[in-house]
């Protein structure tokens, strides 16, 4: 395993989003010297383990439960088990160790929760500023909403016809009541600052909507028709689908934009002054309101479109750095000062206040969304190119 694919499942971990595949792999790779290692590795940077408050978690009695729990020991052979004396004084990060693996093999919750507990003790001044979470609500078209991050069974909505549950990944989906017409009936997904979701369409596509975002389709999608409108960031994985043995598109409106693909994998962000789009995988066709031309994208290359000139450029890029907030990391390639805090912003529910001109600022790096705050404009700060002062939600920036 990859330190890539371990940052991926301690991702997953904290959002409890494992699958039980994907927990065996992680409970197995955690067993080798290796794994030992490099979730070390991927912890120190990633995951602050410095920030569990050891005097509240007695680290020592928690692994020595989880690694005695029966469950474990029906999940792999004795003599496989580590010494526990001899990990916990090997490592420097035995807290760290002890509550991910408790997270994967009995909680079954998101280490961010003790982690979150934790920073209350640390932090002072910024003390509330949190990172954003699983959070989300479907609106439906006559006014009445749903808090998806509360759905934990199936919750039937006799009113709308529509069942949703929650999958063994924590992604949402929802099925159709047959017996009530809604095909001209919509629904919304809307994610507050500092929330996020994941859901599965009927039609099997999936979607990750990013914070501050709206995402709105038929509520039959994928029967008659594939259109929805996005405002904001989604990131896209389409299944191919057919009706009358004919492909039926795929299409998302964004402002003046409009893609449409067969089965593909992309990325949209129209925050700001352009809507941009990469593709990871597939071929998109891109149209604009005020022309009949269309442009296509190939993997790995990204268009960046005006609201104001109308204007469209086409490049070839790394699409890491475009779809690394699904995967839990906020990653910059040469980044203005000024998208790197929007991005902050969003996801931590701040405002921020330049004081002085920044345009020549420029930022590389990569960071976990889930980070510390405080930490997290420290690491910014290290470039040595700006200062931060915080006042309650407030960010001033500084050089």
């Amino acid at each position: 395993m990859d330190k890539q694919r371990l940052y991926h499942l301690l991702v997953k971990s904290r959002h409890n989003q494992l699958s039980e595949e994907e927990k065996q792999a992680l409970i197995d790779f955690i067993h080798t010297d290796e794994g030992a290692k490099l979730i070390s590795e991927v912890w120190d940077h990633s995951f602050e383990a410095s920030a569990i408050d050891e005097t509240k978690v007695d680290g020592r009695s928690v692994f020595q439960r989880i690694m005695q729990d029966e469950r474990l020991v029906s999940s792999t052979s004795v003599d496989r088990r580590p010494n526990i004396a001899a990990i916990w004084s090997a490592t420097p990060f035995r807290i760290a160790m002890a509550a991910c693996i408790g997270v994967v093999m009995l909680l079954g919750v998101g280490l961010f929760i003790i982690k979150r507990d934790a920073d209350k003790n640390l932090l002072t001044d910024n003390a509330e500023i949190r990172p954003g979470s699983d959070q989300a609500r479907i609106v439906f078209d006559d006014g009445s909403f749903v808090e998806l991050a509360a759905v934990h069974t199936d919750t039937v909505l006799h009113d709308q016809g529509l069942r949703i549950y929650r999958q063994a990944d924590g992604s949402i989906a929802y099925e159709l009541n047959n017996e009530k017409e809604k095909r001209s009936l919509y629904s919304t997904i809307i994610t507050p600052k500092g929330g996020e979701h994941n859901l599965i369409l009927p039609d099997g596509s999936k979607v990750w909507v990013n914070a501050d975002s709206k995402l709105r389709y038929p509520m039959d999608f994928g029967i008659a028709s594939r259109e929805m409108e996005l405002e904001g960031e989604a990131y896209f994985e389409v299944e191919k689908a057919y009706k009358d043995g004919k492909k039926l598109p795929f299409i998302v409106k964004t402002g003046d934009q409009s893609l449409k693909v067969l089965g593909t994998s992309f990325n949209i962000n129209s925050y700001n002054s352009h809507i941009t789009t990469t593709l990871v995988e597939g071929l998109v066709e891109l149209g604009y309101d005020h022309t009949k031309e269309r442009q296509y994208l190939r993997p790995s290359q990204q268009s960046s479109f005006s609201k104001s000139t109308k204007d469209l450029s086409i490049q070839t890029v790394d699409p890491f750095y475009s779809i690394a907030w699904r995967d839990g990391k906020f990653a910059f390639d040469n980044a203005s000062i000024y998208k790197v805090m929007d991005d902050v912003a969003r996801w931590y529910d701040v405002d921020i206040q330049y004081e002085g001109d920044f345009s020549g600022v420029k930022y590389t790096g990569t960071i976990s969304r889930f980070e510390n705050f405080k930490q997290l404009l420290q690491l910014i700060e290290w470039t040595n190119l700006v200062t931060f002062k915080v006042d309650g939600r407030r960010v001033i920036v500084m050089k």
